[in-house]
């Protein structure tokens, strides 16, 4: 993984054949919005909501900057694909445990002002509609005082399921919201990293269509 906001060869790889495949299979079925708010320097958190294993690659194949991303640490057993995640700047954390060595690598990111990009929910949904969020994404977001990016992304987990093993071409909308600052999320100054966590997954669900909000559909209404 680099430490600066150079891709490698094997980010850029991937990132055009993500580009080669969207375009092939979903054509104009895809459609991004708001992705210029994606700021050109800086430290930011993107925070999105998860429902198919298609949304990291639409994130690495149409960002228009490099981003680092948490990856489960299942995914990083086989060496070779192990080799191909550190040089897409993906580094592993483990599920459901406040894993320090993850979170200092994810504060390293964001120290030296890269993109960051976290799933608030830490994995993806089993249905359309938000889970709870975890509380790591407050912890990073008040220890690094980085802007917040929240990205809606819908329509993905009815072309790819859970056990199909290709996808279909459905509608697919990922839509970027406003950039957040974190004092303008009032739990933060009482260092509760659970409601400062549940904050930006409320303003993810407000991007999301009302059946897709989930645990935040009331508080997003």
């Amino acid at each position: 993984m680099r430490d600066d906001d150079s891709p490698t060869v094997r980010y850029r790889a991937v990132s055009f054949f993500s580009r080669l495949f969207f375009h092939t299979v979903f054509s104009r079925e895809l459609q991004i919005s708001g992705d210029e708010r994606l700021p050109e320097r800086g430290p930011v958190v993107v925070v999105s909501n998860h429902l198919s294993n298609l949304d990291p690659f639409i994130f690495g194949g149409f960002s228009r900057r490099t981003m680092f991303c948490m990856t489960k640490r299942e995914l990083f057993r086989p060496r070779l694909v192990a080799w191909l995640l550190a040089g897409c700047n993906c580094f592993p954390v483990d599920r459901g445990a406040a894993d320090r060595r993850a979170l200092r690598i994810a504060l390293d990111v964001l120290a030296r002002g890269g993109r960051l990009l976290i799933f608030v929910e830490g994995t993806r949904a089993r249905a359309p509609g938000m889970k709870r969020a975890e509380s790591g994404v407050g912890f990073l977001v008040r220890r690094s005082r980085a802007p917040i990016l929240p990205v809606a992304i819908w329509g993905t987990e009815r072309s790819l399921a859970r056990g199909r093993l290709l996808p279909r071409r459905v509608p697919v909308r990922v839509r970027y919201g406003e950039l957040v600052q974190p004092d303008e999320l009032p739990t933060i100054a009482g260092r509760d990293d659970q409601a400062t966590a549940d904050g930006i997954a409320r303003r993810i669900a407000e991007l999301l269509p009302v059946e897709y909000r989930g645990e935040y559909a009331e508080a997003s209404a």
